[in-house]
């Protein structure tokens, strides 16, 4: 049934001959399984479909949107939520702008509380399974603590536990790097590929990796802050009280100030700046290049480290991947790498900006695609 399932919520609407392909299962035995999973409330039998010319009609097993989960991306200037249903379909959406900088965390759960809410009012018709947020910082796997998230000024801070209390649903945190890795590799650049590695690009730099199609999380869920990797002892120094850290070399705000702008612009601001420097601005167009070397220095040492099949990039280190593609790419080629830079693929994340979100919500749903029938129950007793 896990197995069923989740390919009709990747993939979409399949038909059960497919299905009998795909799993080795026979043709019974998906029956079964499929009319299980109707009685589940999970998935609906669609119109025939012809398989081949002369075959008999295969239904088609359709996932049922109605099944929803909540997906949150608390970014570092913004809360992303949506109402997510049985195969990725976005029903519901809210954004709320804030202002950088440090945020306590109960005023963030109250915030995102309400937003939540708001997504929920009036959808009677969904049952709601479960929240997955999107964090960025290192939060620990087996409860979810936020155990650092600089950005948001947050050391050690019970996010997880406050946010399900609150709204008393299941809650599901993760770093927003590993959970964009996540969605690339469910919908997005990474489809089709077990050995991935995703950088997501803002203010710091953050790091999820796949390894065998499963997220390397680490011993405690804090693997990926790549964005710390040492790149030059020269400086300058980090708010992590190291120096010369990659995302001191390729940040945001590095972009920004260098360039002769203010910090804090985002994504729209660091678009201008590559503007600038393809319409001919010197400062913007020496900036780039600056950061596309480092960009390549770090690429290099990460692609021999983690041998990864495809690397994507989120944030506006898709931007600059854009901007200056042939730079990064003759950075990797001036040295030898232990895999040949023409064996690994590197391209811009295909979800953009919702990579988290996304990857939240597939957080979210992930309870109920390991035992379909043990989470409809949980809820149905919750309900009662």
């Amino acid at each position: 049934m896990s197995r069923l399932l989740s390919r009709v919520h990747v993939s979409g609407p399949t038909s059960r001959a497919s299905l009998t392909r795909e799993t080795g299962l026979n043709r019974s035995t998906i029956g079964d399984l499929a009319n299980e999973l109707t009685q589940l409330g999970l998935v609906i039998e669609g119109e025939s479909v012809a398989v081949g010319r002369s075959g008999r009609p295969s239904h088609l097993v359709v996932p049922r949107s109605d099944n929803a989960v909540v997906a949150v991306d608390l970014g570092v200037d913004r809360i992303a939520v949506a109402l997510v249903g049985l195969g990725g379909e976005v029903l519901e959406r809210r954004e709320r702008p804030h202002a950088r900088g440090e945020h306590d965390v109960e005023h963030v759960v109250e915030s995102l509380a309400q937003m939540v809410d708001d997504v929920l009012s009036g959808r009677d018709d969904v049952r709601c399974l479960g929240l997955g947020a999107s964090v960025p910082g290192a939060v620990r796997e087996r409860d979810g603590l936020v155990r650092f998230a600089p950005n948001l000024g947050w050391v050690d801070e019970p996010f997880t536990e406050l946010l399900r209390k609150r709204l008393d649903m299941p809650v599901a945190t993760g770093n927003d790097a590993n959970v964009g890795a996540l969605a690339e590799h469910v919908r997005g650049a990474a489809v089709g590929f077990n050995e991935v590695a995703y950088l997501s690009g803002s203010v710091g730099i953050g790091g999820g990796f796949l390894v065998n199609g499963q997220p390397m999380g680490g011993a405690n869920g804090y693997a990926g802050e790549i964005g710390h990797l040492l790149v030059d002892s020269n400086g300058p120094a980090c708010r992590c009280g190291n120096i010369g850290c990659w995302e001191m070399k390729i940040g945001e705000n590095q972009i920004l100030t260098q360039s002769g702008r203010l910090p804090g612009g985002g994504p729209r601001a660091v678009a201008e700046v590559v503007a600038a420097a393809q319409a001919g601005e010197k400062r913007a167009t020496k900036v780039l290049a600056n950061v596309a070397e480092w960009l390549g220095v770090g690429l290099r040492g990460l692609i021999n480290v983690f041998n990864p099949e495809v690397v994507v990039l989120g944030g506006h280190l898709a931007q600059v991947w854009e901007a200056e593609q042939d730079h990064v790419n003759e950075v990797l080629d001036r040295t030898r790498l232990i895999s040949p830079h023409g064996e690994v693929v590197i391209r811009s994340a295909a979800l953009g900006t919702d990579s988290s979100l996304l990857g939240a919500a597939e957080l979210a749903f992930a309870p109920l695609l390991t035992d379909p029938q043990a989470l409809v129950a949980s809820y149905a007793a919750v309900r009662r």
